[in-house]
């Protein structure tokens, strides 16, 4: 019986009992007064229903709902009760480059590997992406990326990331899927925050080892307010040819934030990869292969490579340094990679590294992110209109050095291996009209140093390029 069955039934017999009782002398008024009394409580209960009722529905409504939201250019959709949402996310980074390198020069690039016709000017679009992330029942996540572009005609659409994720513990993050998976500071900073065109060629070669874009990865990342640290296992990338052996890595990179001093960010951090039975970069099954652009892939070319070398296993590490004060930043990183051989020839070892700096001209902060130990993108304060705000505007510098080169006096036969010796200054002018776009200026001054095959004489070839980017990304 409800609550309001209830009450009318007790007024009803509280009435009738007076009207029957030998004690009852009430007039007729009294009666009239008490049956109108019993109707408006009657309607007052019946008005509580309509409005519990009402707001049950409206809460329901809420909790139904989907709303949107567009900050900074993002589309958002979540549920009225959090439950779920996804964030669709895009970019797009048109690149063009001009090279200058005298005929001499040039006619040796064939001796390298690189095109007989020199390098090509020209524009390519370098990254085309189109994806959604988001979370569902609160701390399970996912996220959905798919890359188109590159340099020349060698890579095809490609899964960026596609991967689950388990964020009930916190702050931390369990992975499965294919993964861009986190090694080295300047690979895990967004390519739509990165301070140069292409990330430094030590970080390039570092990941390609056995982490990078969509990898099939299993492991874990998490942080604190200043530890950060990641631990994969990781096998092939998506759409690598199958081989027998699509290899094993473990890929792990820690880092530790301090701030010093107010607008001040210090990172100190430690990547690495071991690849068991590797197949890496280009190399066939149980091999490994260095080789990268010259921090700049309108053309294609590779002026240094090691080639596909035998090995049972290889591994990769280095530091991270970085730190920031207000709108000066300085990054820097070195790394060793170390090839165990299949047989009885030596073991080589490369290094790579670089150091660079910026500062934000008209003086916005850089931020830190502790989620990703990395540094995010300039967002301008004052947005650019016209007789208005000018943006933000950022200058850099950056000099980097690269030796693949080991016995390299020695053939190939003999365990030497000519990679080549690589050094790039490249210094950029960046400008952020608004949050979501930005252009960026580049020249490059190239210089590399590699014997032909055979121990043959060394090729110098020195060059200059000038580049631009125009990005747009939400």
């Amino acid at each position: 019986m409800t609550l309001r069955n209830i009450l009318l039934a007790g007024t009803a017999l509280g009435a009738a009992a007076m009207l029957t009782g030998p004690a009852f002398a009430g007039s007729q008024n009294e009666i009239n007064t008490m049956k109108q009394q019993i109707i408006d409580l009657q309607q007052r209960l019946d008005d509580l229903q309509i409005s519990q009722g009402n707001e049950i529905k409206e809460i329901k409504e809420k909790q139904e709902a989907v709303q949107i939201d567009f900050k900074d250019g993002k589309p958002t959709f979540r549920t009225g009760d959090g439950l779920f949402t996804m964030s669709i996310r895009g970019r797009a980074h048109l690149d063009m480059g001009s090279y200058n390198i005298s005929d001499s020069d040039s006619a040796k690039l064939n001796t390298l590997g690189a095109s007989s016709t020199g390098l090509n000017s020209g524009a390519n679009f370098r990254r085309g992406e189109l994806g959604a992330e988001g979370t569902f029942l609160r701390d399970w996540g996912y996220k959905m990326n798919f890359q188109w572009g590159d340099s020349g005609n060698e890579k095809a659409s490609t899964i960026k990331d596609l991967y689950l994720s388990y964020n009930g513990i916190k702050g931390i993050s369990l992975m499965a899927g294919a993964i861009k998976t986190p090694m080295s500071l300047d690979d895990v900073t967004s390519s739509n925050d990165i301070t140069f065109i292409e990330r430094a060629t030590a970080s390039n070669l570092a990941t390609s080892l056995g982490a990078g874009d969509g990898r099939i990865s299993f492991g874990a990342k998490g942080n604190t307010d200043n530890i950060y640290a990641s631990l994969f296992y990781t096998t092939e990338t998506v759409g690598q040819a199958n081989t027998s052996n699509e290899g094993s890595n473990i890929v792990g990179r820690t880092a530790y934030r301090f701030k010093p001093a107010a607008k001040t960010n210090v990172h100190l951090g430690l990547s690495g990869t071991y690849a068991m039975d590797p197949s890496a970069n280009g190399g066939t099954a149980g091999s490994v292969r260095f080789r990268d652009r010259p921090e700049l892939r309108v053309d294609p070319s590779r002026l240094i490579d090691t080639g596909s070398i035998a090995a049972k296993n290889a591994y990769v590490f280095g530091p991270e340094l970085a730190a920031n004060y207000g709108p000066v930043k300085v990054q820097g990183e070195y790394y060793t990679y170390k090839i165990d051989r299949i047989g009885t020839l030596p073991d080589p070892d490369f290094n790579s590294w670089y150091v660079q700096a910026s500062w934000v001209l008209t003086g916005e902060e850089y931020k830190y992110s502790m989620e990703d130990a990395a540094y995010k993108g300039v967002k301008p304060a004052s947005p650019f209109t016209f007789g208005g705000g000018t943006g933000a505007w950022e200058v850099a510098a950056r000099y980097s050095q690269t030796d693949l080169n080991y016995k390299d006096h020695l053939t190939n036969a003999n365990g030497g291996v000519a990679g080549g010796k690589q050094d790039i200054i490249t210094v950029g002018l960046n400008w952020y009209p608004i949050n979501n776009v930005r252009a960026m200026v580049e020249y490059l001054n190239v210089s590399v140093d590699r014997r032909a095959t055979g121990g043959a004489a060394v090729q110098n070839i020195n060059y200059d390029a000038v580049a631009a980017r125009l990005q747009f990304a939400f």
